[in-house]
């Protein structure tokens, strides 16, 4: 058996109650700063988990009012910010990432289509660009039509405009 002034030098010991495990050593300050470190880490594990109970669901679906939420508030924001519009690039992206950013569901589980014509760009040439977009995701039936008119200036860094309307139901086709 080692001598107590031994085991105050070092940081795992072996366990006395009958096991051949290691175990933090309480008489050493790093195995005393584990062993609360090891508590705290459980202690907010579980506290997490029960105002998250989501976290172990294994699901990456949407509710129905969850997606109501997030949409509503992605496309004020988007509408606020003037900074993007129907005729800008890959913007069924740009829907799609700002709806998930408002949201506590998985961004893959969303899906944003092109309702209509593709609309022409007025980066170059200014005038207005519009389109409908419907949103649905993966776990609700829930869907939403999506109507963006955005007006531009010829050559200019931002839209003077943006302005989405949200309608319950897919977009019929136009």
């Amino acid at each position: 058996m080692t001598d107590n002034r031994e085991d105050a030098d070092r940081i795992f010991i072996r366990g006395r109650w009958g096991t051949n495990r290691y175990v933090y050593n309480p008489r050493n300050p790093i195995g005393r700063a584990l062993i609360v470190g090891s508590l705290l880490f459980a202690v907010c594990g579980v506290f997490l988990l029960k105002y998250n109970p989501e976290l172990l669901s294994g699901t990456d679906g949407w509710d129905g009012d969850e997606l109501r939420s997030a949409v509503s508030a992605a496309t004020t924001e988007l509408a606020r910010e003037a900074e993007f519009g129907p005729g800008t690039i890959n913007y069924e992206d740009i829907l799609q990432a700002h709806i998930a950013k408002h949201g506590r569901s998985s961004k893959e589980a969303l899906t944003i289509a092109l309702a209509s014509e593709p609309p022409r760009s007025a980066l170059y040439y200014g005038g207005t660009e519009h389109a409908y977009y419907s949103v649905t995701a993966k776990g609700t039936g829930t869907a939403f039509c999506l109507n963006v008119h955005a007006t531009m200036r010829k050559m200019a860094m931002k839209y003077d405009s943006v302005i989405i309307s949200v309608h319950d139901g897919a977009c019929s086709a136009l």
